[in-house]
């Protein structure tokens, strides 16, 4: 591929706490995207640096930043955006940013020599003060999480116990909260792959797997009360579900990727009883998206994929549900889709080398909405065959054989000859 081309296909960048929207950006362009993620549209457009972070606050502001410069922005309005730079030296780096509010920020920034959590007031149109700040001595390299709305920070060392904080709304400060079993609160640093806990869109559960004893536990955030703990295989990525979800068979979902499975599954939160499995590659970005009912994935090579799991009932426990990797069910040369009707027929000669781009976006398409095809008369497969003109084919035969007569007469005679010159001789 050509790597101009390559450059400019959108990479995901985030998802918005709702799940309503997702931002992706294009390096050629130096765009980011912000898409609907009921009806794949663009919903505003912005540019960006290389090197930029994002987070969301809700559907109206992000928050860009790099080394330690911040920049806020309407997401409809564009231009409406305030750059500032909390620290006026150049050696701290800004490596997390969250909302509180809409006009309060909590920033883990850091050193060389130690790490700040600060929390910034927006006074104005473009002023900020410091609010709060807490300065930590890392002895070691350290992994800071922010909770989607600011509120709770779990900071993992690489070594040693995590350290958690909850913000008090009374005293305006973060204070230490001890998580029940929070030593087994860690980071898997295997070799490629840093597998971080996570929280659920609205911040209020954290979860993490712990390489320790094997289990995942699942945390509320407000009062480190254990939830859940169940024991699973090595977990490469996790997504938890909002609090609340309706429609669905439990009121908390977890969905867990396993890299050498190439499955997803879900789980009940509470209970870890397995709803479903998810079939094909998963990726480190997943998350549950519009109020739940939705979970979407990203990777490079299939793009953005999205599973409807609203429906799951318990005839679909441990089935294969959703969208799976094009090419991956043929039958008979058809690669088919999800209700396996056929889509289209790949020739026998193309089947092993076919290249498939892969989709920037995968969104599922309302059935009224859609056209449809009655292939019930189709030949399919094999069958194709019984749609030759049988009697073309005799005709052609027919006049191949007349042909082969008439050469076949000339060509008798002038070797009859040759052979009479040569008795002569």
């Amino acid at each position: 591929m050509d790597a101009q081309a390559d450059a400019d296909i959108p990479q995901f960048a985030a998802f918005s706490r709702s799940g309503k929207m997702v931002a992706t950006k294009s390096k050629q362009s130096h765009s980011i995207e912000f898409l609907s993620t009921t009806t794949g549209e663009v919903i505003s457009r912005m540019n960006f640096a290389d090197d930029m972070e994002i987070a969301f606050s809700n559907e109206d502001q992000v928050a860009f930043w790099s080394g330690c410069r911040v920049i806020i922005c309407d997401i409809m309005h564009p231009k409406n955006c305030v750059l500032f730079n909390p620290w006026l030296r150049n050696n701290i780096r800004i490596w997390k940013i969250a909302f509180q509010t809409c006009n309060d920020l909590v920033i883990w920034a850091s050193d060389v020599d130690s790490a700040l959590l600060q929390v910034w007031h927006r006074q104005g149109p473009a002023g900020f003060e410091c609010m709060y700040s807490l300065g930590i001595k890392p002895k070691e390299y350290l992994h800071p999480l922010l909770a989607p709305d600011g509120l709770t920070v779990v900071i993992v060392p690489i070594f040693s116990s995590a350290a958690c904080y909850s913000w008090n709304h009374d005293t305006a400060q973060f204070h230490p909260v001890d998580f029940d079993d929070q030593a087994h609160i860690c980071c898997d640093t295997s070799p490629f792959l840093l597998r971080l806990p996570v929280y659920s869109p609205n911040g209020r559960l954290f979860a993490s797997w712990s390489h320790k004893d094997s289990h995942v536990r699942v945390w509320d955030t407000r009062t480190g009360r254990l939830i859940s703990k169940f024991p699973t295989s090595r977990v490469d990525s996790m997504a938890l579900s909002p609090t609340l979800i309706e429609h669905a068979p439990g009121n908390r979902l977890i969905a867990l990727w396993f890299e050498f499975k190439n499955t997803i599954h879900l789980l009940d939160v509470d209970t870890g009883h397995l709803y479903a499995k998810i079939l094909g590659q998963g990726s480190a970005d997943m998350a549950f998206i519009q109020d739940g009912t939705k979970l979407a994935s990203y990777s490079p090579d299939f793009g953005l994929r999205m599973w409807d799991i609203a429906d799951l009932m318990d005839e679909h426990w441990h089935s294969a549900h959703g969208y799976k990797p094009i090419l991956q069910d043929m039958q008979d040369g058809w690669v088919v889709g999800r209700d396996n009707e056929p889509l289209f027929w790949v020739p026998v000669e193309h089947r092993d080398n076919l290249y498939v781009p892969s989709p920037r976006v995968v969104l599922e398409i309302p059935e009224e909405e859609t056209t449809r095809v009655d292939l019930s008369n189709s030949r399919l497969g094999k069958k194709w065959t019984e749609c030759i003109d049988k009697e073309r084919l005799r005709e052609v035969e027919r006049k191949g054989k007349e042909v082969a007569n008439l050469l076949e007469k000339c060509v008798l005679p002038s070797a009859q000859v040759f052979g009479d010159v040569q008795m002569d001789r």
